[in-house]
């Protein structure tokens, strides 16, 4: 028992979490299997899901002709390469060769579903995905339906195993006796799981692969339910709902089997398992796709280096800015910072992860749960509220929000109602005339900003954060950690900008995915707020004093926000600005506009808006479109994170491809500032960048699919259709205009100025991290004294000169 405890536990280990839409954060699809190879996970991948993770021959092929992979490129993938040994002239003509045959092998491990797919030619896999699609929808429902008949308070297993012992559908549509099989069942799913094993007679040494399959089989829910699992496993609750899910997959195996086991559905699959380990690891076509992808990736790196050593050097002079920005290191963070310099040469620019390092649970008015403003791969540990200056204000709205939320549950509920609907579509339904029409020509919006949530009157009379929860010195320890890591230790400006971001679309399932994933999904509002309160704090000043660290008295902290969408920056702590600064106000405010102008005009040249179109009314016209399905292309594009001084990259245009971190080793005592980036943001945006990868790789399997056909289910997710899996990762029109991909697959590129001996000292101590990297997963390259990439990191803490 124990060992098959250890197998299950491996097995779902290997899927990768996924988050619900409310706070949709970018995931590593792979991150199960960062402990093989890139090459190698290609392949358990395919040999057990039919998954791809890179492109067609042709994809490669275009690239070459275009020259965009050149024979340096090919040469050295091909030196890498373990199982081609062929000159580049013979692995083009062999390339050429394979690309005209259009056929690819299929050595798919198969499940009993699977086997009696092929002996039957019935759809019993499309069936199994659609009841434990449907069953899972009503289970993890978050309040959208108006009736649930799932047992919510059972494990995951026992709760399907109630309804399925009931459910006529699978015997009517052919599958006999499948609730006397389920019955017999243990309660327990491990002994079930044990029991189920037993009669299926799976070999040991096919186990593990045998059940990873099984899951990859109905990949978006195993990734919901690993997401849950994760996220109990940080606040301490129970992390074994994938292992109850599996034991309803093997239990539909076990009905397959007994229905079929008269026409030696055993034997057959036996067969075709001994095919299986014959010829696993065995597939030119991959192991040619597999090289052509490593030479995309190292041509992409040659680009890159080719941009620092074109650049031109043009070192700051300023003794102290007019002002400064700190921008969230985000991709869209990069076009805005390169125009906002280039509108005033006197205001500089900064990258940080988008919380500040404040990691917040955030609780709105009127609301007795908050939601987590941080990265996901750490607890919240300090809680901050909604409130506003004035107490009387406070009450109205706390009274406010209170009424809105019960007439909107009630008006929901009226809504379903099995008698109320009737005549709501009716006659109430013409009361929605004008309504509609306003919504569709962008008079009105569709839905209010979820931010407001009926407060829109008071809005701009003093919102605040209340951060009387946090002990004076656990604000003092915060303040001096992000102004450390910030760069800012050395040198501030009278008036310091805090740029949260976030993003404005309407109708749009998968919006907090262009929001702050460093905010877990939200917009870095709350945290600029946050910031603001406690770096303007006299009492925190005077505890950084007491420690040596000096603000200058007339620098004022500012709350802004950066509108990813139509590349606004608004300034929400406006309203605490002292008015020894209102000049210095009047100059930020002129070069943010200049700035945020010229940051669209450059942005609209990717979204075919027309060539005699209104840039500005366009774009923003795309954010209040409830037709729009790109209201913009969020990290579309992303394949590259710098971490290093503003200056080395500052005349460089990275075309919103790079998350820029500002770090200066040289004051980076210990190098624990860099620790901190090299774990948590480099390993963020690693995610970020292989979600896109996979969305374009595989976006049938990894991806979203077509948004036109999305309908949201049980509030957290999206079905493609009526049925079907559970979808994840990034809709199709995401990272494709309709003609041409916006984002291509490029694994992740880290460029790091610091010494090697650092950044290998670090790895050694984080094996997680190492582990990316020595897989290929992130390839990481040194930027020398002189500005330009001089090393690239070999694996296992060896580097190469470039």
């Amino acid at each position: 028992m124990e060992n098959l405890k250890l197998i299950l536990a491996k097995s779902c280990k290997k899927i990768a979490p996924a988050w619900p839409l409310k706070n949709s954060v970018a995931v590593n699809p792979f991150l199960g299997l960062a402990d093989l190879n890139f090459n190698k996970a290609s392949k358990v991948l395919k040999e057990r899901s039919d998954i791809e993770i890179t492109m067609p021959l042709d994809f490669y092929l275009t690239q070459i002709n275009e020259n965009r992979i050149i024979e340096e490129d090919l040469q050295k993938a091909l030196k890498k390469s373990d199982k081609i040994k062929l000159s580049t002239k013979e692995f083009l003509e062999n390339l050429k060769l394979l690309a005209s045959s259009k056929v690819e092998p299929n050595n798919k491990l198969k499940s009993f579903i699977n086997t009696a797919e092929d002996m039957t030619a019935k759809h019993w896999n499309e069936l199994l995905i659609d009841r434990v699609s449907a069953w899972a929808a009503s289970y993890f429902d978050e309040s959208q339906t108006l009736w649930n008949t799932t047992d919510k308070k059972s494990t995951i297993y026992q709760s399907w195993k109630k309804e399925a012992e009931v459910d006529l559908t699978s015997e009517l549509i052919g599958l006999k006796n499948f609730r006397k099989i389920i019955k017999q069942l243990p309660a327990d799913e491990l002994e079930a799981t044990k029991v189920i094993l037993e009669k299926l007679a799976v070999p040991e040494a096919l186990l593990e692969a045998y059940l990873h399959a099984l899951l990859l089989n109905i990949i978006g829910w195993s990734s919901y339910i690993s997401g849950k699992d994760w996220n109990n496993a940080i606040y301490g609750g129970t992390d074994t709902n994938l292992q109850s899910f599996l034991t309803i997959l093997l239990a539909w195996e076990l009905c397959v089997f007994e229905n079929f086991k008269v026409q030696d559905i055993d034997k057959v699959w036996k067969e075709k398992a001994a095919l299986f380990t014959a010829n696993i690891d065995k597939n030119e076509h991959l192991d040619t796709k597999s090289t052509l992808q490593n030479a995309y990736d190292i041509a992409i790196q040659r680009q890159l280096a080719e941009k620092f050593l074109k650049r031109q050097v043009t070192e700051s002079d300023l003794v102290r800015p007019k002002a400064q920005a700190v921008f969230c290191i985000d991709v869209r963070s990069e076009v805005y910072r390169r125009n906002l310099e280039k509108a005033d040469n006197q205001i500089e620019t900064l990258g940080f992860a988008g919380f500040f390092g404040l990691s917040l649970n955030y609780v709105p008015l009127a609301n007795h749960q908050g939601k987590n403003q941080c990265p996901v791969l750490i607890p919240s540990v300090a809680t901050v509220k909604e409130t506003f200056n004035d107490p009387e204000i406070v009450k109205k709205a706390i009274r406010k929000r209170e009424v809105k939320h019960q007439v909107d549950k009630n008006w929901k509920l009226f809504k379903k109602g099995a008698v109320a609907s009737f005549g709501f579509v009716s006659p109430l339904g013409l009361s929605y005339f004008f309504k509609l029409m306003g919504d569709s020509f962008g008079i009105t919006k569709p839905v209010e900003d979820p931010n407001v949530d009926g407060l829109k009157k008071w809005m701009d009379h003093g919102r605040d954060m209340d951060v009387s929860d946090i002990p004076l010195a656990d604000r003092i320890k915060m303040a001096e950690g992000a102004l450390t890591a910030m760069g800012l230790k050395e040198k501030m400006a009278q008036m310091v900008l805090i740029v949260g971001h976030g993003a404005t679309s309407i109708n749009n399932p998968h919006a907090t995915g262009l929001d702050c994933g460093a905010c877990g999904g939200h917009s870095g509002e709350v945290n600029a707020m946050t910031a603001e309160k406690i770096l303007n704090d006299k009492a925190v000043r005077t505890g950084l004093l007491e420690k040596g660290f000096i603000i200058p008295e007339d620098t004022h902290f500012v709350a802004s926000l950066h509108n990813t969408t139509t590349d606004e920056i608004t300034l929400i702590g406006e309203q605490n600005i002292p008015k020894s600064h209102q000049s210095l106000v009047l100059e930020v405010k002129h070069a943010i506009k200049t700035a945020s102008a010229s940051a669209r005009e450059e942005r609209s040249k990717r979204m075919n808006l027309g060539k005699n179109a209104d840039v500005n009314t366009s774009i923003f016209n795309r954010s209040k479109d409830w037709s729009q399905i790109r209201p913009e292309w969020g990290l579309s594009g992303c394949n590259s994170f710098i971490i290093a001084p503003r200056n080395r990259t500052s005349g460089i245009n990275l075309e919103g491809k790079s998350f820029l971190h500002s770090y200066d080793w040289k004051t980076d005592e210990g190098f624990n500032i860099l620790e901190a980036i090299i774990s948590a943001p480099m390993v963020v945006t690693s995610w970020i960048n292989l979600q896109y990868y996979a969305s374009t790789t595989d976006n049938e399997h990894l991806g979203a699919g077509n948004k036109t056909l999305h309908n949201v289910t049980g509030g957290f997710g999206v079905l493609e259709g009526s049925a079907g899996d559970l979808r994840i990762g990034l809709p199709l029109q995401s990272i494709h205009d309709g003609t041409n991909y916006q984002h291509l697959p490029q694994r992740l590129n880290v460029v790091i100025e610091a010494p090697i001996e650092a950044v290998n000292n670090i790895l050694t101590k984080h094996s997680n991290v190492k582990e990316l990297c020595d897989n290929e997963w992130i390839t990481l390259l040194q930027l020398g004294e002189n500005g330009t990439i001089t090393s690239k990191y070999a694996g296992n803490c060896n580097w190469e000169q470039v």
